[in-house]
């Protein structure tokens, strides 16, 4: 068996399992976006001027909202009121991105899927053809 092959799949399998957990950090961030942009919509479309606030670790406190537009940082400690609807289609973008994000990661990981099991191909044909001869040899 060629210890160099040997070596090329287990620098794949760490590569692998690196992409692997950034594709669950991405489906988390995913998941809280459409979180944020269903919340976003209910806010929007809501008479009630009350919802639960989170405060973290799972403890919310209601809140009466008394304006609808919401600050928004755009980055360097920047921020700007918008509109829930125009912070939806903020969260839309930054959801795009996740998702090509996803995309290219899990693109990869096929392909190291694909390297992988052609390598393992190749060395189970290698020790085949070396068990033939070794038999022809006896």
């Amino acid at each position: 068996m060629n210890p160099e092959s040997i070596m090329q799949i287990q620098m794949m399998e760490q590569e692998a399992n690196q992409l692997n957990e950034q594709l669950q950090l991405v489906e988390q961030n995913v998941n809280e976006m459409l979180e944020l942009k269903a919340s976003l919509d209910e806010i929007g479309k809501k008479e009630n001027m009350e919802i639960l606030a989170n405060l973290g670790k799972r403890i919310y406190i209601p809140v009466e909202i008394k304006d609808k537009n919401l600050i928004v940082e755009v980055g360097r400690g920047h921020y700007i009121k918008k509109t829930p609807e125009e912070t939806v289609k903020v969260v839309e973008v930054q959801l795009d991105r996740l998702m090509k994000g996803k995309g290219q990661i899990m693109g990869r990981l096929e392909e190291l899927q694909t390297e992988m099991m052609k390598m393992i191909e190749d060395i189970q044909k290698e020790q085949e053809k070396g068990g033939v001869k070794g038999g022809e040899n006896k």
